[in-house]
């Protein structure tokens, strides 16, 4: 799988507590790879397939946390949309619609996950995402809905 060696070697590192300055490097790589085949695919009317593209999923979605957990919400959440659009699962394209939902509501990513995640129920199939969440969520949807028909009607 396309990234495969890479995040085996920064999953090392990570668990290790390695230089920050190396895994720092090697993230910005994975991620500039990942945007490759993002552009790449988006360009070629194409989808990311789950699991065949999956580190590349993670790595943007990781990049769209740490977006998010920066401030950066308009970038967060054009990625986010490019997750929902881009990815082919349906139980991923669902996740990263709720996960939108915290970025347009300007949460910290910690009081979204603390509040609307739910990780006992993960499965193994989707062990490196948050893909169950509490019912407290509905209230996120039922404000935002609105702006999700617009979005994915354009």
């Amino acid at each position: 799988m396309f990234l495969e060696k890479e995040y085996k070697q920064f999953d090392k590192l990570m668990s290790s507590n390695g230089d920050e300055e190396v895994i720092n490097e090697l993230f910005a790589d994975i991620l500039e790879k990942a945007i490759i085949v993002l552009n790449e695919r988006s360009e070629n009317k194409e989808f990311l397939e789950y699991p065949k593209d999956m580190y590349v999923i993670r790595a943007l979605f990781e990049y769209f946390l740490e977006l998010w957990s920066e401030g950066e919400w308009e970038e967060a959440k054009n990625l986010g949309y490019d997750l929902v659009y881009m990815v082919n699962d349906e139980n991923l394209k669902e996740a990263f619609s709720l996960f939108v939902l915290g970025v347009l509501e300007k949460l910290p990513v910690e009081k979204f996950l603390d509040i609307y995640v739910n990780p006992e129920n993960e499965t193994d199939e989707y062990d490196m995402f948050f893909t169950n969440f509490n019912d407290e969520i509905d209230e996120l949807v039922i404000k935002h809905r609105e702006t999700f028909k617009k979005e994915f009607s354009e």
